[in-house]
């Protein structure tokens, strides 16, 4: 269990509120230069990584407190209703964003389906842009109601967060959460035809003993478990060292189980890593080493929290606000050229075990959309 006497990866906790709130105006807007005169349809960092994917937060609100996630109390700076995107303005960028070859969307949040009408946005998505994939990462407490009409709606695929499946953990973890409500949500996504993924954050001294659990049950109702690495981000910076378990280390109980890494499921995806069952069935285990093996060189995202920021990395503690410039009157051009300014600052590597750089430890994850 959980123990907060153990020297703690890094005390920030009483830091890292103001920055995160001044950070909304680190990326300043450039003035469009005549020569950008038309909407690229390809994009790219200063990296030349191109970028095909996009994170957009809904909410900053959870109705759940995960440990490594958010503040008992929740963050001191959730956005008011006036602060969030319309609906109308996130279709808008998405249109901007699709238009720009961007070909895969996920939903987070916070808790993406505690914002009301949530189905609505999705069918306004999938019905301007079937080419884009549309996605869902939820903690599952809502998606039991939700999951056939998102699905007729024309969302593809879900990411159900599930990091233990006993009960009393689960509430531990949560700080309150109930299991049973997370389950009905994974069978009911299952029964509407949505693909569901379960997404584990591997907790040392707290879960890494329920690994083998965990992928019976995905595997047993033909669900792709996935297992992620503890990042060093805003409150999960504050947890104590031994917290963090490598996935390779993590999986060691299951190394007579799991054959061959075959690598990320393609263009266009996320950052997981997968590794194929021995008995031929085709079930897969995937791993997201952020700190471990980070995966930044192949790295095709960008993300747009819930006020509207556009900002590089989870990692990153800058954002350009697009909110501002969708309600200033700026032109589709003037967004695009945004986007570009934004792209320019893109880092190399997200820096978790750079000793030199904190600015991952201000992040808070509800705030971003993780």
């Amino acid at each position: 269990m959980f123990d907060a006497r153990r020297t703690p990866i890094a005390d920030t906790r009483a830091a890292r509120r103001l920055p995160i709130a001044d950070s909304r105006t680190a990326i300043r807007a450039q003035p469009r230069p005549a020569t950008f005169d038309a909407i690229p349809t390809h994009i790219e960092d200063a990296a030349g990584r191109h970028v095909t994917y996009l994170r957009v937060s809904v909410t900053d609100r959870c109705d759940l407190a995960c440990v490594y996630c958010m503040p008992k109390s929740g963050e001191d700076d959730h956005a008011v209703r006036t602060e969030l995107l319309s609906f109308e303005e996130i279709a808008r960028l998405v249109e901007l964003f699709a238009r720009s070859g961007v070909r895969r969307v996920r939903l987070t949040g916070g808790e993406p389906l505690v914002r009301r009408d949530l189905v609505r946005l999705v069918e306004r998505i999938a019905m301007r842009h079937p080419e884009v994939a549309l996605a869902l990462t939820t903690n599952g407490t809502r998606l039991a109601e939700l999951a056939a009409p998102l699905r007729a709606a024309g969302l593809r695929s879900v990411n159900v967060s599930i990091d233990t499946l006993d009960a009393p953990l689960f509430r531990e973890i949560t700080r309150g959460g109930e299991l049973a409500p997370v389950l009905a949500g994974i069978h009911a996504a299952r029964e509407a035809g949505l693909e569901v993924k379960l997404n584990t954050v591997l907790l040392g001294g707290i879960n890494e003993h329920e690994l083998v659990r965990l992928v019976d049950f995905a595997w047993s109702h033909e669900i792709v478990p996935r297992f992620i690495e503890l990042m060093p981000l805003g409150e999960a910076a504050s947890l104590p060292s031994a917290t963090f378990v490598s996935a390779e280390t993590a999986l060691a109980p299951l190394a007579d189980r799991l054959a061959e890494d075959v690598g990320r499921a393609g263009a266009g995806h996320g950052p997981a890593r997968y590794r194929l069952a021995r008995d031929g069935s085709g079930r897969r285990v995937g791993v997201i080493t952020a700190v471990s093996d980070e995966f930044c060189a192949g790295c095709n995202r960008l993300r747009l929290t819930a006020r509207g920021d556009l900002r590089p990395c989870l990692a990153a503690p800058d954002g350009l606000s697009l909110r501002d410039q969708l309600r200033a009157g700026a032109s589709d051009l003037e967004l695009a050229w945004h986007l570009h300014t934004v792209l320019r600052t893109k880092a190399a590597g997200h820096g978790f075990v750079d000793a030199r750089r904190d600015e991952h430890t201000r992040v808070g994850m509800s705030l971003i959309g993780g």
